[in-house]
This record gives structure tokens, C-alpha cells and sequence, in this order.
């Protein structure tokens, strides 16, 4: 903005000159400059200022100006024929807009202000015109036969036309547009700023353009703000609400910021506004290079009350930056839907940061966000980058959110939005601040359902408490109606990534205080890596059945410091608990322990959260009946490499060997045991399963692990390969790395039966009661 300011200055807009003003002058800056057949008439009555003539063709009135400024309480009225569709006005001089009074005009025309020289609106910068208002600094407005009304080629007597405006057209420099007002007409409740009527489009277009505690508003219209560079063409196409800008002949952007601006010690935010009343939603669109929304307050809404759909809130740039309490939203307050919120940001999205009100104490997220209230289901928001980085407290969330009179809660029904995030490099999910966590959201307290959360990206990090969550919980600070209020259903998360990285007290949950939890569904080509605390869970409360963890990653690893807590969780409360499937090529540092194992350790909460170990558990903790399942599946072992192949049918390849070869015993009969608790599974073709494999003993932790349990027990259990000691939870490993040694001969035993075994003892016949036999040598 200092740059801004300095371009201002170095103008002469900070001082008094000729052709600009100094407080509250009484004459406003406007002079036509004889460039037209028709010239305009500019004369001042008092406060008002009333411009006449101007050369009009068909419905287009034009207007030529050497400057045009209306300083603060001043009125520039366009005295039109009613039937005039749109005032295009140009400025061919070399000063700058300055707009403190109020543009007004007769009829429902539209009015253009084009200035090449820059545009600002001050404080007290208004409208009173009844169609769109678009304000550039372009150098010529186009039109669709091919004719352009330019503010920079005015030596020549203009080919005026009858035909729509088409494009605004950049020429050797685009100049910034700045915006300070807080105007407040009629009294209303809420500064508006700049404001068009219902249905109609507001739009600034040019170089920088700079909102500094300034306001739009367009009830149930179209704002746009188009920053561009040189010689650049924004397309213009009518629609019912007035305007859509289009940026294909666009090759270079410049930068748009919503800041706060402080005057005598009071903060005053920028607010672009396009919700509506009674209508269908207003629809905002952003266009340019780096977009920043930054300070309490500073908002781009869109928000519909009423029974018809609201609309879209799209930013498209190369950066999207909010920070420091800026939000960027759709909501619905009634029985139509929100409009959707898109992000196109070629480079990066960063979303950072909160604010504490130093008098209330409440703390606001930046972020962006989709809410319903009543019925209608909230809008769905799509990000679309390179980098996603959401930290220090900011989020990106949908909700379903219940309103609230006296403290007595109104429930709604509308479902939330879904969010999905596709970063083709990186989502970095970090940090919490004032008790707020970093991340991304979908969430209900209302009969409504939470929405989706789906994340598509090379690398996804979540760190230091930051959380991708879905839920649906009741708000604890309000009453809820009767005594079988029923929640909406918890969201699902789907997220298809290179590589996937939880550290420190990184989250990635389903949560639902009694209905079923979400699914979570993880797709992971490389590494899932889980650190000092994080969890994957999908856990239910009260009477909620624990929701379905799927992590695949058939080629890659999943990874976990065996005693950092790091837990994958499909647990309830006291209904059922969930499945749990892995298909990795292997799994590092998890234990699998049933309900019984955590509760041998954590007898009063039964919760694998407070144990040391890396845990993968689906159980229910108040009823063992109800434990859901954990399926662990890795690649089948090859057994043609380095091992004999053995006869399909074990049973006679057992009776071959016992009738093969003499016991020698009393009972003159011979038999082959093959047991499967001793590491061999009943069919060597078959993958080793947890039935058979060996258990691994219980260890005692070492001293520094014993201080993390913190007093709930000193010991830990860690098993590789445990058989459940509840049937209704299930873990299978396959292809565990169990060493296979090749059998050198038998023995027999005390009771004639023939053992094989990995090495022929020595023992005499007379002091053993096994006997070292060969059947070449019987």
C-alpha cells in the first residue's frame, strides 16, 4: 500500500492544487472539455452540481470530461432522459477521480466512469443511480460493432455508436482504484460504502485496487474486482443482474487487498457485501494476482435469507492470502441453498492466524467458510492451488449450525457443504492458536448432515494440534429442544496423496456424539507417517457406532514410533465399533491390541489414547459384544523362492510319512502333527494369519516411557501378531517376516509319534525320551 500512496502523491493528490480540492469545497471538480458534437452542460446550484447534455445515440448517453472529482457533500446529478440505458462518462485529462459526494443519476441508467488517471472513493462516496455502476481506469470502453469511446485519443471528434459496451480496453498503464467509503445513506444500521440498487452490478476495474476501510455493497446483485495489468481487455456480458467480467484476453494481473483502516484510534474494516433480501443470492467474482484479506472483520459475504438459491462467491489469482481475522463466506439463513465458494489460485492459498475482541473476549478464525442455519443445505467449497497453507488458528470450514435465542437453541435442518482441496503439491495444516486449531472442517450440531471433506494433493502435513476434522457434536452452550433431539450424520474424508504426515498432536477424525461416525478413506502411494501423539480416528459417543477407517497403500509404508502414541481408532462409546482395513506392502510401530489388552492397562477409561503404544483398535468401550474388526493386509509370500515345494493334501502327505517310517513305540502305529501355533499355517501355500503365528512376550517399558503413561500403568504391550481373545475382532497379517527353517530329520517320542525337527539331538535313547530317526535308515 505504501507504493499505492507514494503513485498518489507523486500525482499531487496529497496537496491542494488547481485541478483538485482541499476539505469541503463548494464547487466540485468537473469540467467537460469540448470533445463531443454535443458537449455537456456542467452548472452548480448549491450543493448540487447538474450535468446536462452530452451527446446521446439510441439508448447510450456520452459524456467528455477534462476532470471529474466531487468533493465531500457535494452532488453530481446526471440529468438524463429516462429512457437512457447507459451514461458512459471519460476523463481525457491528467488528474486523478476523487469521489467524497454522491454520483447520482435519473432513471434506471447505467453509469461508466472511466479514468485512466486513477479513481478514489473517499469516506463519504456515494450513489443514487438505479442501474450498474462500473468504475475503471481503462483507457477505452469498446463496443460490439468495433468502435471504442477512448479517454486517452480525444483529438479526433469520437465515432460514437448504439451498440452495448463490450470490453473495458488497457493501454500503456493500468491505475489503481482505491476505496475508503463508509457511507451511510438513509440512516441505515450498517455502513454500505458504495452501493448499487437490488439486482444490479457494482464493479471496479484497474490496476491495483485497494479497499481501506472502504465498503461495497450489491443487495442480490454482482460485485466484481478486477485488478489487471497493461494493456489488457476485460470482456463485459450482460446479464439479468447487470454485468459478468470475463479475463480471457488477460495476460498479467496486479494485486487486490481488504485491509483496515484507523481513524482517531478506531479500527474500521472493508466489507464487500452481496446478500439478499428476499431475492436470489448476489454473486461476487475476484480477479487478480495476489488477493489479500487481512485484519477483524474485513469480510467478502455472500448470503442468502429467503427461500431462492444464493449465489457464487469465486476468487481467482495467482495467491489468496487471509489473515488476522479476514473471512471469506457464503451462508444460507433460509430454505434456499448458499452459493458455492471457489478458489482458483494458481500458486497458493495461505490462511493464517485469528483475532481476540479485547473487549468480549471472542475469538474469531481467519478463513473461509460455508454455513446454514434454517433448511437450506450450506454452499460446497472447492479450493484449486498449487500450496495449500492453513496455520496459527485459521480455517477452511462448512457447517451445519443451529441459531440461538435467550440461549435456547433453534435447530436447523440444512445439511452442510462439502469441501474439497485439490493442491497438486502441498496441503500444510499447522498449529493452533487462543485454543482454535489449524485445519479444515465439515461439521454439524443440527438435524442436518455434515458434509464431505475431500483432499487431493502430492503432500499432506498436519501438525502441532492442527486437525482435519469431520463431525457431528452437540453445541454444549445451549439447550437443545426435548428429550430425543437426534443429530445429523458425521461427514465422511477422503484423501488421495502421495504421502501423508501427522506429527505432534496431528488430528484426522471423524467424530459423532450419537450418531454413526464418518468414514475415512486414505489413499497414500508412498508413506503414512505418524508422530509424537497424532491420531486417524472415526469414534463415536454415546449410543454411536464408531464409523470405517480404509488406508491403501498396496506399494507403500505405514510408519509410527512404536511408543509415541500415534493411534488409528474406529472405537465407540457404547455402541459398535468400526472396521478397520490396511493394505500396505508393510506396517512399522503399530501394535494391534484387543479390547482386552487396553483394558488390562487402562482399566478405568479402556482408552488406547492413553496408553504409550502406537495402537490400531475398533472396539466398543462399554460393551465387549460390540467390537468391530481390524484387517491388516500385506503381499503374499512367494514360497517357490529358496523353499521345496509340498503336496497339495497335507493329510496324505501325513499319512504317507507315518506309514513311511517305524516308530518303534509299543503301539506300532505312527503319526505327522502339524500344529499351528508354532508358526505354520494348516496349507503352506496359504499366508501366515493370526491363528497361527507366534506371540510376541510382554516387555516392561524403560524408564523414560513409564513417565508418559503417566500413571495408568508401567507396562505396555506390544504384539505383532496377536489371536484376538475376542472373536468379533479380528487382525490379519500377512506376509509377516516369520523366519521358515528347513526340517533335517525327525524324532520320535514317548508315545511313538514322529516329530520333525530343525536339528537331529544328540541325546541317547537311554537318558531321552525322544528318539533321533531317519527313515534311510530304517
Amino acid at each position: 500500500m505504501s507504493n499505492l500512496w507514494v503513485w498518489f502523491k507523486s500525482l499531487g493528490f496529497a496537496v491542494c492544487s488547481a485541478i483538485t480540492f482541499c476539505g469541503n469545497s463548494a464547487i466540485a471538480q468537473i469540467t467537460q472539455d469540448g470533445t463531443l458534437s454535443t458537449n455537456s452542460q456542467v452548472t452548480s446550484q448549491g450543493n448540487i452540481t447538474i450535468i446536462q447534455g452530452g451527446t446521446r445515440v439510441g439508448s447510450n448517453l456520452f459524456h467528455s470530461f477534462e476532470q471529474f472529482s466531487v468533493p465531500t457533500g457535494i452532488t453530481a446529478h446526471f440529468q438524463n432522459p429516462t429512457d437512457i440505458q447507459n451514461i458512459i462518462s471519460r476523463v481525457t485529462g491528467k488528474s486523478i477521480s476523487n469521489i467524497d459526494g454522491i454520483l447520482k443519476a435519473d432513471g434506471t441508467a447505467n453509469v461508466f466512469l472511466i479514468n485512466p488517471n486513477g479513481i478514489i472513493f473517499g469516506n463519504n462516496a456515494s450513489l443514487q443511480i438505479g442501474g450498474s455502476f462500473v468504475a475503471s481506469t481503462a483507457s477505452s470502453l469498446n463496443f460490439a460493432d468495433g468502435t471504442k469511446f477512448s479517454a486517452t485519443d480525444s483529438r479526433t471528434t469520437p465515432l460514437l455508436t448504439v451498440s452495448v459496451p463490450t470490453g473495458l480496453q488497457f493501454g500503456a498503464t493500468a491505475a489503481p482504484i482505491r476505496n475508503q467509503s463508509q457511507a451511510n445513506p438513509n440512516g441505515a444500521r450498517n455502513p454500505v460504502g458504495i452501493q448499487v440498487q437490488p439486482d444490479k452490478t457494482l464493479a471496479l476495474v484497474g490496476g491495483d485496487i485497494t479497499l481501506e476501510g472502504g465498503n461495497l455493497t450489491a443487495t442480490s446483485g454482482r460485485i466484481e474486482l478486477g485488478s489487471v495489468a497493461a494493456n489488457s481487455l476485460v470482456s463485459l456480458n450482460p446479464t439479468n443482474q447487470g454485468w459478468v467480467l470475463g479475463y480471457e484476453g488477460v495476460q498479467n494481473f496486479q494485486n487486490i487487498q481488504l485491509i483496515r483502516r484507523t481513524v482517531n484510534g478506531s479500527e474500521i474494516p472493508s466489507q464487500v457485501d452481496a446478500s439478499n433480501r428476499d431475492g436470489s443470492g448476489g454473486n461476487i467474482q475476484v480477479q487478480g494476482n495476489t488477493v489479500e484479506l487481512k485484519g477483524y472483520l474485513v469480510r467478502l459475504r455472500t448470503q442468502v435469507t429467503g427461500v431462492k438459491d444464493g449465489g457464487d462467491l469465486t476468487i481467482n489469482a495467482s495467491k489468496l492470502i487471509v489473515r488476522d481475522g479476514a473471512a471469506v463466506s457464503t451462508i444460507t439463513r433460509g430454505e434456499g441453498d448458499g452459493g458455492k465458494l471457489t478458489v482458483n489460485a494458481s500458486e497458493s492459498v495461505e490462511v493464517i492466524g485469528n483475532f481476540t475482541d479485547p473487549n468480549t473476549g471472542s475469538i474469531t478464525s481467519s478463513g473461509l467458510f460455508s454455513s446454514t442455519v434454517v433448511a437450506g443445505k450450506a454452499g460446497d467449497i472447492t479450493i484449486n492451488t498449487r500450496r495449500l497453507r492453513i496455520q496459527d488458528g485459521g480455517q477452511v470450514a462448512t457447517d451445519s449450525i443451529a441459531s440461538n435465542q435467550n440461549s435456547q437453541l433453534i435447530p436447523g435442518t440444512g445439511a452442510g457443504g462439502n469441501l474439497t482441496v485439490n493442491a497438486s503439491d502441498s496441503v500444510e495444516l499447522i498449529g493452533t492458536s487462543s485454543g482454535l486449531s489449524s485445519g479444515l472442517f465439515a461439521s454439524t450440531n443440527t438435524s442436518g448432515d455434515a458434509g464431505k471433506v475431500t483432499i487431493t494433493t502430492g503432500k499432506l502435513i498436519i501438525q502441532d494440534g492442527a486437525e482435519v476434522t469431520v463431525s457431528s457434536q452437540v453445541d454444549q452452550n445451549y439447550k437443545y429442544p426435548g428429550d430425543g433431539y437426534i443429530l445429523g450424520k458425521a461427514g465422511d474424508v477422503d484423501i488421495n496423496a502421495r504421502s501423508i504426515f501427522l506429527d505432534t498432536k496431528g488430528k484426522l477424525t471423524s467424530s459423532s456424539d450419537s450418531g454413526k461416525g464418518g468414514n475415512i478413506t486414505l489413499q497414500v502411494r508412498d508413506l503414512l507417517l505418524m508422530r509424537r501423539n497424532s491420531q486417524i480416528s472415526t469414534n463415536a459417543g454415546a449410543n454411536g457406532d464408531g464409523g470405517n477407517i480404509t488406508i491403501k497403500a498396496p506399494n507403500g509404508f505405514l510408519v509410527a514410533t512404536p511408543f509415541g502414541n500415534n493411534d488409528i481408532t474406529a472405537n465407540a462409546f457404547s455402541g459398535s465399533g468400526g472396521k478397520i482395513t490396511i493394505t500396505a506392502k508393510n506396517l512399522f510401530g503399530f501394535v494391534p491390541p484387543t479390547r482386552a489388552d487396553v483394558q488390562r492397562l487402562d482399566p478405568k477409561e479402556i482408552d488406547p489414547n492413553n496408553l504409550p503404544t502406537s495402537d490400531i483398535t475398533a472396539f466398543s468401550q462399554q460393551n465387549p459384544s460390540l467390537n468391530g474388526t481390524v484387517q491388516i493386509n500385506s503381499p503374499d509370500v512367494d514360497p517357490s523362492k529358496g523353499l521345496v515345494e509340498l503336496p497339495v493334501n497335507l493329510v496324505d502327505g501325513s499319512q504317507q510319512i507315518a506309514a513311511g517310517c517305524d516308530s518303534g513305540g509299543k503301539t506300532g502305529r505312527s503319526s505327522f502333527i502339524a500344529t499351528g501355533r508354532g508358526g505354520l499355517v494348516a496349507d503352506p501355500t496359504q499366508p501366515l494369519i493370526a491363528e497361527d503365528a507366534v506371540l510376541a512376550d510382554w516387555i516392561t517399558l524403560s524408564p523414560e516411557s513409564q513417565k508418559r503413561t503417566s500413571g495408568i500403568q508401567k507396562k505396555a504391550v506390544v504384539q505383532a501378531q496377536r489371536n484376538t481373545e475376542e472373536k468379533s475382532q479380528k487382525a490379519n497379517f500377512v506376509n509377516e517376516p516369520t523366519q521358515i527353517v528347513e526340517a533335517q530329520g525327525w524324532v520320535i517320542d514317548a508315545n511313538g509319534n514322529v516329530v520333525l525337527v530343525a536339528q537331529v539331538p544328540t541325546a541317547s535313547p537311554h537318558n531321552s525320551s525322544l528318539t533321533a530317526t531317519s527313515c534311510a535308515a530304517n
